[in-house]
Order: structure tokens, then C-alpha cells, then sequence
């Protein structure tokens, strides 16, 4: 058991991991992404075909009447158009081949409500509304399972892109820039600490040759693929150096090291003679996507709470014939710009579990838990109330998971970006709790927090169905404990 005492941190959360980025989505280059493309006409074209075995509708006779082929290629527009504009044939979220086909299905959701809509609205396609939905659940099942094939495929016959990077500046900031990069397992990043950068710099310029420069010889003996500079460069200098790296195949980039990312984006944009760097609010943060999230939230939230109110009720009876009253547990959590609120839960534990000890971190294993607890615990089924909060406005579906008050002050001290989790509603589910367990130790929050901050910056309406599609397979094999 953790305990935390008021007035301080215990040992246990005093060794919190410290904050590391995850690494951006692979991105796919051209031939790969055609091969995508290619599969997925193939995937439609069969689909297509046989969806007249499904319906027993002819295929010969539909494709003579102009409603079924203009429903045909509408169908195959938006969905090729979907799945492009969500970045499916340019990068990939996904960790596995598994992953690929919750990603698939997340397209998919969207993919078919255009083609699902014109068909429910043009009296000319009702008679082809059969065949419709035939083709789309065959494409959308094809497409998910050539994505899971294609990304076993490229894992078994084609090696990982891998990074190189080579660092140069002064020791101080060369030594301190590696640890804020966004690297994968087989990224490399080689330091070239200079004391002397401007003066090697000017002497290289007089020379009239940059290429002397030791440590632009390093980065291109060592196959660097890129080099980050800590130190601001003459303009003067930029193209000439740009030529040569070019040449190698290296992309050139300026790290300035007061700059981070804190709540915000930066473009760099021309005015003039000047160059500026203008920031920009992080796309969840803007008031159109709080708008989308909320009405996403109240579209699938009505609805699971009227499917869910029998089994929930069968629940509250369950917790209350085991261990009695109060059937829900409330508990202060801290939501969107610090506001508190009350989320509810299933009470899984004793009702006097905190009474001697105030705050405790939860862990698997619980001693507190009752019977029927346990299970809640371990299948997830103790959050359904929390369809009430996203109802109420308190949360959302997806988002960051929200902290007791106690522990937020924690961890605050501790991570600065922290409280950019509180920009947006927390929600039922999230990133961080479809890639790691539901219950974490107190040392794995930094690993949590990079997950919650990956999130907030790659947001759009894409990422939220696939946290959701993979959250309910993952609720369907209990993986959430």
C-alpha cells in the first residue's frame, strides 16, 4: 500500500519517472503508401463483388442502373478521401499489426457516413440500401485485415527507419538537447560538443569552404540523416550550409534551446525582411474542436446510457447486496482549467478505506476492494457512471485521465508541461490508458504524462474513435485492468 501523507510526498512518488517524449507517428514514403492505396481498391473492388452473394442481388443487373455505379463511386470517393484525409496512406499511429486494425476501423466509422446517409435520403437508392451496407461491412472487415496483413508484412521484410542524428553546439546544450528529442528504440543521436562554435564557424566562412568544419565532416563520415544546431546561425551562412547537407542527404535544423512546447504550436512565417515564429494554440484547445468533442460526447453518450441503464442497474443491486450502501462512490478529481469536480464510480472498496489514512494511491492487489469490487476493477465496469459526468459537461469520452487535487499539486512540482492536461475536459478513456495498464505505479507518471502530452498535440477527431474502438475491444479481453 502507498500512503501520502498530507503536508508532503512519500518516497514512493518522489522517485516519478521524469517526462519523455514519445516518438512522432511513422510516416510512409510513396511506394508504400501506393501499395496501401493499391490494397484498399482491391479490398473495394472485392467487397463490391461480393456483396451480390451476400444480398442475393445480381451484380450484372445493378451495375447497369445508373443509381447503383453513382452510389458505387461515391461510396469508394469518400471512403479513399477519408481515409487519406485522416493520414492513413501517410503516417501510422500504430505500435503493432493489432493496432492497424483499430486505426481501420476508426477510418471506417467515418468513411461510412456519407454513403450510409445518401443512401437513407435518395428514394433511387432504396432498393440498393441492402447491397450498400453489404459492401461497406465486407470493405470495412477486407480493409482491417489487409492492414494488419501489410503491417506484419513490413515489419518481417523491411527494417525499421531508424534516425541518426548528430547535435552541435556548445557542451552545455549539446548535452542537454538529446534528452527532449522524440527518438524510437533504434533511433542513434551523436554529440559534437564545440567550445569555440562561432569562432570555427567564422574561420570556415573566411576560408570560404564550410565543408572543413569538423563536425559537419563527423555527422556525414557517421551517415547522419540529421543534424540539429543549438546555436543561432548567420543568415549568410544558412544557404551555403544547406547545399552541403542537401548533398548527403541531411536535414538541417535550429534548435533554440529557450524555445519548448508548452501549450502551443509555432509556424515560422515570412514578413518582409524578418522571419517570425508565430504561435498558435494547440488544435484540441481551440473552441471549434471543444465544440466537436462536446457534441461527439452527448451523440454516443445518450445512447450507451439508455443500452447501459439495465446493466448498470443490475450492478448498483450487486455492490449493494455485497457490501451495502453508499452504492456509488463520489470523489473530488481536477478537471478542464483546474475546475474540481465530482466523478462517480461504482464503489469497489470499504466505504471507510481512506479514513485513517487520507489520500492512498490505488495499486492492483487492492486489500480494500470488496468482492464484487474486484470485478468491477478488473473488467472496468466500475466507470460506467462516468457516462453521467460526460453528460453533465465535467469530461469526455477520450481525454486525459483526471487527478485527485492532492496528488495534481504533487505533480506539478515535479513535471512543468503538468497542467497542460487540464486544457481539455479528462475523459473516461485516453491515450495513456490504451497503451499502458489502468492501474500504474506512482513511478511510471512521467511515462503517463508524455502519453497524456502526445495526445494533446497529434489531436484531431480521428485519434478520438480509434481510443474508443480500441478501448472496447480492450474492454471485451479485460485487458484494462
Amino acid at each position: 500500500m502507498i500512503t501520502s501523507k498530507p503536508g508532503g510526498i512519500d518516497k514512493t512518488l518522489g522517485a516519478v519517472s521524469r517526462l519523455k517524449p514519445r516518438p512522432s507517428p511513422a510516416r510512409y514514403g510513396l511506394e508504400w503508401s501506393l501499395v496501401l492505396l493499391s490494397c484498399d481498391l482491391l479490398v473495394f473492388g472485392v467487397a463490391g463483388y461480393a456483396s451480390q452473394f451476400v444480398t442475393g442481388e445480381s451484380f450484372a443487373a445493378l451495375a447497369q442502373k445508373p443509381a447503383a455505379c453513382t452510389a458505387a463511386l461515391f461510396a469508394l470517393g469518400m471512403w479513399l478521401l477519408i481515409f487519406e484525409r485522416v493520414g492513413l496512406y501517410r503516417r501510422t499511429f500504430a505500435v503493432n499489426a493489432r493496432d492497424e486494425v483499430y486505426a481501420t476501423l476508426a477510418a471506417s466509422a467515418l468513411a461510412v457516413l456519407a454513403p450510409l446517409a445518401l443512401a437513407g435520403l435518395d428514394p433511387a437508392l432504396f432498393p440498393l440500401r441492402r447491397l450498400l451496407l453489404a459492401s461497406m461491412a465486407l470493405a470495412t472487415v477486407g480493409a482491417s485485415l489487409a492492414r494488419f496483413g501489410t503491417h506484419a508484412l513490413q515489419s518481417a521484410l523491411l527494417p525499421a527507419r531508424t534516425r541518426r542524428v548528430a547535435v552541435v553546439g556548445t557542451p552545455e546544450r549539446v548535452s542537454a538537447l538529446p534528452a527532449d528529442l522524440s527518438l524510437a528504440g533504434g533511433d542513434t543521436v551523436l554529440r559534437f560538443p564545440t567550445e569555440n562554435f562561432d569562432d570555427e564557424l567564422a574561420e570556415a566562412r573566411q576560408g570560404g569552404d564550410l565543408g572543413r568544419l569538423d563536425w559537419l565532416q563527423a555527422a556525414i563520415a557517421h551517415g547522419c540523416n540529421e543534424l540539429i544546431v543549438t546555436e543561432a546561425l548567420p543568415c549568410e551562412i544558412v544557404p551555403g550550409l544547406l547545399r552541403l547537407t542537401e548533398a548527403h542527404g541531411i536535414t538541417l535544423s535550429l534548435a533554440p534551446m529557450r524555445i519548448r512546447p508548452y501549450a502551443c504550436d509555432y509556424r515560422v512565417r515570412r514578413d518582409g525582411g524578418l522571419t517570425l515564429l508565430q504561435t498558435r494554440s494547440l488544435t484540441i484547445a481551440t473552441p471549434g474542436a471543444d465544440l466537436f468533442r462536446r457534441v461527439m460526447d452527448a451523440v454516443l453518450v445518450v445512447p450507451a446510457i439508455v443500452v447501459l441503464a439495465l446493466p448498470m442497474a443490475l450492478i448498483a443491486l450487486a455492490v449493494y447486496v455485497d457490501s451495502g450502501g453508499p452504492v456509488l462512490y463520489r470523489q473530488t478529481r481536477v478537471g478542464k482549467l483546474g475546475r474540481e469536480f465530482d466523478i462517480l464510480k461504482f464503489r469497489t472498496m470499504r466505504p471507510d478505506a481512506e479514513a485513517q489514512t487520507g489520500p492512498v494511491w490505488a495499486r492492483n492487489g487492492e486489500s480494500r476492494t470488496t468482492r464484487i469490487g474486484r470485478f468491477l476493477r478488473r473488467t472496468s465496469l466500475d466507470e460506467l457512471p462516468q457516462l453521467f459526468n460526460v453528460l453533465r459537461g465535467d469530461m469526455s469520452i477520450v481525454g486525459p485521465r483526471p487527478e485527485r487535487p492532492f496528488y495534481v499539486e504533487q505533480f506539478r512540482k515535479m513535471f512543468r508541461r503538468y497542467d497542460e492536461r487540464h486544457l481539455v475536459r479528462p475523459g473516461i478513456t485516453g491515450w495513456a490508458q490504451i497503451n499502458m495498464q489502468r492501474t500504474l505505479d506512482p513511478s511510471e507518471i512521467g511515462e503517463k504524462l508524455s502519453y497524456d502530452l502526445f495526445y494533446l498535440e497529434h489531436w484531431s477527431p480521428f485519434i478520438d474513435l480509434l481510443v474508443i474502438c480500441k478501448t472496447a475491444a480492450e474492454f471485451l479481453f479485460q485487458r484494462a485492468a
